[in-house]
This record gives C-alpha cells, structure tokens and sequence, in this order.
C-alpha cells in the first residue's frame, strides 16, 4: 500500500496551514520529494522484462538513485491500471506537448519511444523548483507563476477540454532562467465533454458575478443539485459558489494571501455534506481537484493574480456548442 500511502500524503501536503498544521505539512512535504526506493533487482525485473536484457546499451549512463517520489506508479493494482499504464501516460504527455507548443511560459518534455514501454516510461530530464519552493522568491515572480497556473488550468478546462488532474506542486516546476513552468507526470489526466464545459463556463462567470439564479440553474444542469433540496442546502451550495468565484468578482489583482478560501470552503463543505441529496457528477471529482490545486499554489505563492481578466479573456473567446435549432445557449452576464 506505499503508493497509496504516499498518494494520500502528496495530497495532504498541498494545502494550507488553516487545514493542516506547519509541522505536519514540513513532514509531508517529504513524500513529494523522495521515498523508499524500488529495490535493485525488482527494478531490473522490470526493465528487462518490458524494455529486453540490452535495455542498458541504449543509455550512456543510468542511475539507481531515485529523484523524486512517484506515488501511485509504486503500486501496480488493478484499480489504478490506468495511472500505471505509462503507454497512456506517453499519449497523454505528447497529446499536452502538441497542444502547449506555442503557449508561451510552458513546456513539456518530450518523451523517448525507444526506452518507453507499458511500464517504463523515459522522458525528457527536465529543469526547475516545485511551487512551493517558488515560494521564497520574489513578489513579481510569485505572482508571475500565480497567473501562469491559473491561466493554465482555464486554458486545459475551457479551451482544451483535456486536463492533468493531479496538483501535485512537484507536477510543475518552475524554470528561473527560462521563466517558463516545465510541466511533468501526465498519467491522471482525461478528456471532458463539451456539454459538461459549456455549462460549468457560464457557472463559473455566475459565481465571479454573484448570481444566485444562475449558479443554482447551471449547478441543476449539470447534476450537482436535483431541484428538490432544501433551503439550507441550497444557501451553503450557492455561498461555496460565491467564495470560489471570489478571485474572479473584480477586475485587477485579486491577493491570495489576504482572504482565507480553503477555510470558508471546509465550513460550508461540513453542510452540504450533511444535507445532499446527490454526489456531484463524475466529471467533478478530478476537476475540483484540479482547481483547488490551482487555488491552493495561489495561496501558497501569496501571489496577486488578475483572475477576472484572465477568465474574461477566456469566456468572451469560447465557442458555445448550439442547440437543435442553431440557436446558441443563453449566458450570463460579463
């Protein structure tokens, strides 16, 4: 279970000393960097069986020595199969490397065929520091990564439809020289639907916009509310939607560090947990992971980030898929 272990400790160490004490956080943050290493001859097993016995003669030098702690990859249970299908990581990581080639202040790195197989993954080496060590750096570039971040998880979601799930901080590591976030492990990341988008787009803007009816019409739409809830569900639903949209409620930096989300949001969490009448939909699951990553790095970063322009920019350049009778789905206000 050390992969599952360490999965669950990753995920802890993200967040923020409103939900997990420093001392606990500084001793996770262990688990995203290094961990028992596989032994040798379990890991020669491995590339011999996958890669042949003369995997080696493809290499000029390799090193026992792990560099970091992959979690969910230690394990190889049937649940996880799809995590640990690294030919599906590969198709994942050069599907994300063709789709942010232009992007500036991205970069993905590139994966090598020859030594890949189902179980072997080789890629790219690739420079940079996590998040959280972004952390010691300067304002300007706290709030550089910030906005980059943000702008990256708007731009999978909304223009891509294709997401890297896992927000883990050492998933993105940050380049000084280059200013640019080289982005790594693509084995939790999956497609979603244009109609699922559509509708989660125009929730967000009524969010930002402070819009009861539309949070509450779109949270319906798209199977987080059944219509039949009662009032105080209904409240703690639309306030969680108002304390996320938050950042996005005004034009100009929106600072991070000065307003406690997480905290809000595990209070009226408590409430709704108590009083739905429906899990949310599938798609919600990795999404809200994603997001809360994201918002998370942000807090961490205590970077000053423009989100509302950010997701205007997005919104005003998205193409709504049109009904039966072409006309195209009503919007909320900008």
């Amino acid at each position: 279970m050390r992969g599952a272990a360490l999965k669950l400790g990753q995920m802890l160490s993200i967040q923020d000393e409103s939900l997990v004490p420093a001392p606990i956080l500084a001793a996770l943050d262990i688990v995203r960097q290094g961990a028992d290493r596989m032994p040798r001859n379990q890991l020669n097993q491995v590339l011999d069986a996958e890669l042949g016995s003369n995997w080696s003669s493809n290499l000029t030098s390799f090193d026992y020595e792990p560099m970091a702690a992959a979690s969910i990859g230690q394990v190889a249970k049937e649940e996880l199969s799809r995590e640990c299908d690294y030919e599906l990581e590969a198709k994942n990581q050069k599907r994300f490397r063709s789709l942010l080639t232009n992007t500036k202040g991205f970069y993905v790195p590139f994966v090598v065929d020859n030594i890949s197989s189902k179980r072997v993954l080789s890629t790219e080496l690739v420079p940079g520091i996590p998040i959280d060590k972004v952390a010691l750096l300067s304002q300007e570039t706290r709030n550089y990564v910030g906005k980059k971040l943000l702008e990256l998880t708007l731009m999978e979601l909304f223009v891509f439809r294709f997401m890297q799930t896992d927000p883990n901080w050492s998933n993105f590591l940050y380049d000084e020289a280059e200013k640019s976030i080289n982005l790594i492990d693509f084995g939790a990341a999956r497609d979603y639907p244009k109609h699922f988008v559509d509708d989660y787009i125009r929730m967000v803007l009524a969010c930002a916009n402070n819009d009861r009816e539309a949070v509450i019409e779109m949270s319906r739409r798209l199977g987080f509310l059944t219509g039949t809830e009662s009032d105080i569900m209904l409240e703690a639903h639309v306030q969680a939607g108002f304390v996320v949209g938050l950042p996005f409620s005004k034009r100009g930096g929106y600072d991070f560090g000065s307003t406690n989300i997480t905290q809000s949001i595990s209070n009226l969490g408590a409430t709704m947990l108590r009083h739905r009448l429906t899990p949310p939909p599938e798609e919600a699951y990795s999404l809200h992971r994603k997001l809360s990553g994201a918002f998370l790095a942000c807090i961490k970063l205590r970077a000053v980030v423009p989100c509302r322009e950010i997701l205007l920019q997005v919104y005003e350049n998205y193409q709504f898929a049109e009904e039966a009778s072409g006309k195209i789905l009503s919007t909320s206000s900008i």
